[in-house]
């Protein structure tokens, strides 16, 4: 009796080792997500699973691996469209080696999750219901742009070579008045990081100023310390813009990062961020420091820094005569090539 218990064991693992080898189960699923209106490929849409974040490609396709447990959720999102939810479970064909879902995302300006429409106590203007939905909507499209970029950079990294020209007041400074030249960055390091209250440092050569860069906006950190409010749609260079006013919150005494966010009302990316210095209180830093950034479109829904202008006045407060411009320092930061080094975007 004992020796037939152990044979038919053996048995039962073996027709089961058979059923295994004859009846695979697909390894790898295929989401492709397409505009439910055209029925077109669309493509940089963020598919995230709870553990990774991708990009779809030029024809709107991303892979992911099955997990163990043959089930996984995904929320699929792109600028501009109705944000999707999936949980999909893996199919069990005993041909197939990829599973396909298609997910059509819908079209409609500023719908993203987590829309909040109450007012924050931090926060000092006052708006109807109608203007808080169109603050948050355009808050969060804001947000989800600049994490879309760091999502972007990580899938295709980059090398970006920039041109900074830096023209001086020669009343104040002696050497040259204009310096131009090259200059080379990485993706990984390429522009400044935000760090609360540390957008202006004093150095042993005098100050060190950043620049507003666009990862901040994707920065907890930097959302917790500034008030949002938007406009409505206008009209600017051409083109039709939501204006996202932001200023320090109410509490916030340090030097901190004031200024306007411009997003094209119909692709719903970044075009213009206008920055200045507020609560600048010691009286040796400059006393005005200001300047804006314009963005390019190099991939469908990604933007990316294009050209970035600062000036600032480091002794007084300008009074400028005959419209001329005194600013003690211009500086331009401008965008000249990218090359990919992982292969190329969808363009």
């Amino acid at each position: 009796m004992t020796l037939h218990w152990f044979g038919s064991l053996a048995l039962l693992v073996g027709l089961s080792s058979a059923a295994s080898r004859s009846a695979p189960v697909p390894t790898t699923l295929l989401v492709h997500v397409v505009d439910s209106a055209s029925r077109l490929p669309l493509p940089n849409a963020e598919v995230s699973s709870p553990r990774l974040r991708r990009l779809t490609d030029a024809d709107g396709n991303v892979r992911f691996t099955w997990p163990a447990g043959g089930a996984i959720s995904l929320r699929i999102r792109q600028l501009g469209f109705r944000f999707a939810d999936r949980t999909l479970h893996r199919g069990t064909s005993a041909t197939a080696t990829e599973d396909t879902v298609v997910v059509a995302l819908v079209p409609g300006a500023f719908a993203l999750p987590q829309v909040v429409t109450e007012a924050d106590k931090r926060c000092e203007a006052i708006q109807d219901a109608g203007g808080l939905a169109l603050s948050s909507s355009t808050m969060q499209l804001l947000r989800f742009g600049a994490e879309q970029y760091n999502t972007f950079k990580e899938t295709y990294p980059f090398g970006v070579t920039l041109t900074r020209r830096t023209v001086r007041n020669p009343a104040i400074y002696g050497g040259p008045r204009v310096q131009e030249g090259n200059e080379v960055a990485e993706s990984e390091t390429y522009g400044d990081k935000y760090f609360p209250g540390q957008a202006l440092l004093r150095t042993r050569e005098g100050y060190y100023a950043s620049v507003l860069f666009v990862s901040a906006l994707a920065d907890s950190a930097f959302w917790a310390r500034h008030c949002f409010v938007a406009h409505g749609v206008e009209t600017r260079d051409g083109r039709r813009v939501i204006k996202l006013d932001f200023t320090p919150a109410r509490g916030v005494r340090e030097v901190e990062w004031a200024g306007s966010a411009w997003l094209d009302s119909a692709a719903s990316v970044l075009r213009r961020v206008d920055f200045r210095l507020v609560n600048v209180r010691d009286p040796r830093a400059p006393k005005r420091y200001e300047g804006y950034t314009t963005f390019a479109v190099p991939s469908p829904y990604i933007a990316v820094p294009e050209s970035t202008v600062a000036w600032w006045w480091t002794d007084t407060t300008p009074t400028p005569a005959d419209d001329k411009f005194t600013a003690d320092v211009l500086q331009f930061l401008t965008t000249r090539e990218f090359t990919y080094r992982n292969g190329e975007p969808p363009r």
